[in-house]
């Protein structure tokens, strides 16, 4: 009998990665790639994951009519039905049609779509959540931006069109000036994003209102090469700009943490991401919070804060398990 095989990918900002694996998705036989995001064209996106998906066929002698389902997670707001991305800024068009170049590529072969951190929770759902949080999961991404997946008595929970937990994009301070990429402001991701913590630095640079000398020589003067890195380096050397920058994306995400649990009542949050890098200087006073004094922040019962151990490949195993659940018709995405 010829093996049969599932096809995942996850698009990001700034990397996409592809992975197969045997149809019942054994941890230890996925296998991965990955590229750096071009977005030289509204069609090079698509063009690369077909490239990506192709070589790593090859790569492992697998022919196209072994794969029995791809699954593609991406950043969003995505249309998953259409395979349309829209209003991304991230991306750099209005927007991005996926399933045309991907079906055309591989004909025939079932498509599905879903949000990057939709996609991620379920990830989380198989490969490593306990048995007693399982059914009511929430998972936080932190990176470029904020993004979020739901699982709530044992479902998925999607949309109309796929972006039911667009998390990033709801107002943590209504008095803000601060503008996020999506043209709103006070949103999480304007304030604890890695692309909303660069900005809020530069920003306070160009007004030369507060220290800032040790993010300045780590970067050698040089502005263009300051991202969220280099400021919460920073802020473990004692930097006062970067300091204050950190200390308030910490503050944004208890509130954001706080909404999430008296929205969704959740067992646990599993945060990813890019961000997670830096996670002590973050998820540890998250912890605390939620321990200590949850009540400032949420009026139900706290969940249990962890951190996924696949950091930024969970939207990969994500995308791999919408295929493998959508195959069994299993209950938590019907």
């Amino acid at each position: 009998m010829v093996q049969e095989y599932i096809a995942g990918v996850d698009i990001g900002g700034t990397w996409i990665r592809v992975a197969i694996c045997t149809k019942d998705l054994n941890e230890e036989l996925i296998k991965k790639k990955k590229s750096r995001t071009i977005k030289e064209t509204k069609f090079s996106i698509g063009k690369l994951v077909c490239k990506l998906l192709s070589e790593i066929l090859e790569e492992n002698l697998i022919k196209k009519d072994q794969l029995v389902g791809i699954g593609v997670a991406s950043a969003g707001p995505l249309n998953i039905e259409t395979g349309v991305v829209f209003n991304i800024s991230k991306f750099g068009f209005k927007e991005i049609s996926l399933r045309d170049p991907i079906e055309q590529a591989f004909p025939g072969i079932p498509l599905y779509f879903i949000n990057d951190a939709s996609g991620a929770v379920l990830g989380v759902h198989y490969f490593e959540a306990d048995e007693d949080e399982i059914n009511n999961i929430v998972y936080i991404t932190l990176s470029t931006g904020i993004g979020g997946g739901v699982i709530c008595n044992g479902h998925l929970l999607i949309g109309k069109e796929g972006n039911a937990v667009e998390i990033g994009h709801g107002s943590v301070e209504s008095r803000s000036n601060i503008k996020c990429n999506c043209g709103g402001v006070g949103c999480w991701e304007a304030y604890s994003s890695g692309s909303g913590v660069k900005s809020r630095a530069l920003d306070a640079l160009e007004k030369k209102n507060i220290n800032a000398d040790i993010l300045l020589k780590i970067v050698g003067g040089d502005l263009s090469k300051i991202s969220a890195k280099e400021i919460f380096k920073a802020a473990r050397k004692g930097d006062i700009l970067s300091t204050k920058i950190v200390d308030e994306c910490v503050f944004y995400t208890k509130v954001g943490v706080g909404l999430i649990n008296n929205y969704y009542d959740c067992s646990t949050i599993y945060f990813g991401g890019a961000m997670m890098k830096d996670k002590e200087q973050i998820i540890p006073h998250i912890i605390k919070q939620f321990e200590d004094e949850p009540l400032i922040f949420t009026i139900n019962r706290p969940p249990k804060i962890k951190t996924t151990k696949y950091e930024d490949e969970i939207g990969l195993m994500g995308a791999l398990t919408l295929v493998k659940y959508k195959l069994e018709q299993n209950d938590v995405v019907s």
